[in-house]
């Protein structure tokens, strides 16, 4: 069993403007996330057989995506999980529309998931007990894929691995926009 999720990556530019807001936060207090890990869920999976690994990675490669742009402007501390994450005031479609298919993929394949509405958001840090207020500059994460990622715990903690990734398409008249 391994245990996955669906997310976007994020390119160098955007991983280092979150390092840097990262950098920013008192890690002695909270336990901040490696940047090697950042990303935004879009379908959290839980613990997968790997039959069922197989018939998701072949069902996500007809899932047809258009480039998904989200712009992080807020700062969240949400506090019954203890974390600090970006969070955006924007409305977003393309990442929840994404995020919906994927999940629905996943429900045809009897996986179990969360019913929270999706909230686009990046993890900073666990463990946080307070409001955290650090001033920065909007965050735009524009993604031309998503991946199938594992989590894998080390000895130095756990650690995100892509496993594949699908890219956005060009044919946007095979896009739903419903």
């Amino acid at each position: 069993m391994k245990r996955l999720f669906f997310a976007l990556w994020p390119d160098e530019s955007v991983r280092e403007q979150c390092t840097g807001l990262i950098n920013k936060l008192d890690s002695s207090s909270m336990k901040t996330v490696i940047a090697g890990n950042l990303h935004v869920t879009l379908c959290f999976l839980g613990s997968v057989n790997s039959d069922c690994e197989m018939a998701l990675m072949a069902a996500a490669s007809d899932i047809v995506m258009a480039p998904v742009s989200l712009t992080f402007n807020q700062l969240s501390f949400w506090k019954a999980p203890k974390v600090l994450c970006l969070t955006s005031s924007l409305r977003d479609s393309g990442a929840s529309r994404l995020a919906g298919e994927i999940s629905a993929l996943a429900r045809s394949l009897g996986i179990r998931l969360d019913e929270r509405p999706y909230l686009p958001h990046v993890t900073l840090a666990r463990g946080v007990k307070d409001k955290v207020e650090i001033g920065f500059d909007p965050i735009v994460w524009v993604s031309h894929s998503f991946c199938l990622v594992q989590s894998c715990s080390t000895e130095s903690g756990v650690e995100y691995r892509v496993l594949k990734c699908w890219p956005a398409h060009t044919d946007f008249s095979r896009l739903s926009l419903a």
